[in-house]
């Protein structure tokens, strides 16, 4: 993608350029000899801990005998993305490294699966909805919403990223603001529901208890294979972002979420409809 999150670039470049040094039947001492490099710097940059450069990319394939020019192009393509600053920059002053971690899995991610149970998703808000939900305390609420809105644009507009949205009937019932921006949102969802690679189901009330319906999740798949799926989860005491190579101690796992994700789906959920909106505007004084 071409507005792929600097540190997941930084990322998924180490990983590669430790599989190729693997394969190179070389050791990270042996790194260290020939460029003159710390050990740390050698470790960090195999971590994704730091950036490496264009140059230090070269020196490295050659010591690897990497002469394939496509591999080449390809690596340093990695190399430049990484260096970028993420479109977000400019709210990163007062954004938490949390939430920069998940605007970079939602910008890097080739599929994307939301469940709520009480609000709409954040990527499918309209601008009065937002401002109802994203307070005004501390004189940022502009730009918050204009995050936001930002975000769905891009989303909205890239085919390729799929996304899937579970709703309970709960998030659409719920009042925010007043019934006209309710019904507005409502409105909102049938449209979006239209576009080719976003598709939007409500859990009706009468389908009773299902797996997970007491908190919202994301799922972040991603088109490299190599990549680790990542489950965002929001709980009362915090938000929590689990991958499948570093579960939870109770043993939660993205593949877990993924799953019920797909029961849900498959025997609980059906499509928003004009008929099911028109059902539930019906109840608003």
């Amino acid at each position: 993608m071409a507005d792929q999150d600097p540190q997941f670039a930084k990322r998924r470049l180490s990983r590669r350029l430790r599989a190729i040094r693997e394969a190179a039947g070389k050791t990270q001492k042996d790194v260290v000899d020939e460029l003159v490099w710390s050990i740390s710097k050698v470790i960090r940059m195999e971590a994704g801990e730091v950036g490496i450069s264009v140059t230090d990319l070269r020196a490295l394939l050659q010591f690897y005998e990497v002469t394939d020019q496509d591999q080449v192009n390809e690596l340093t393509e990695m190399v430049l993305a990484s260096r970028k600053q993420p479109w977000w920059g400019r709210y990163s002053r007062t954004m938490t490294s949390g939430f920069s971690s998940y605007l970079g899995y939602e910008t890097s991610a080739a599929i994307i699966r939301n469940f709520e149970s009480s609000l709409i998703p954040g990527l499918l808000q309209t601008r009065e909805y937002a401002q109802v939900l994203i307070s005004d305390s501390d004189g940022m609420q502009d730009q918050w919403v204009n995050l936001r809105m930002e975000r769905q644009k891009r989303a909205h507009s890239n085919d390729k990223i799929q996304m899937f949205f579970i709703l309970d009937e709960a998030a659409m019932r719920r009042i925010v603001g007043s019934e006209a921006v309710m019904r507005a949102q409502l409105e909102r969802l049938l449209e979006l529901n239209e576009l080719p690679h976003l598709n939007i189901m409500v859990v009706p009330f009468a389908r009773g208890i299902y797996p997970r319906f007491r908190s919202p999740y994301v799922i972040f798949e991603f088109a490299d294979a190599n990549d680790d799926i990542v489950a965002y989860l929001e709980n009362p005491d915090g938000s929590l972002i689990l991958s499948e190579k570093a579960p939870m101690a109770d043993q939660r796992k993205p593949s877990s979420y993924l799953q019920d994700f797909w029961i849900v789906e498959g025997e609980y959920a059906e499509k928003i409809s004009p008929e099911f909106v028109s059902k539930v505007t019906a109840t608003y004084r």
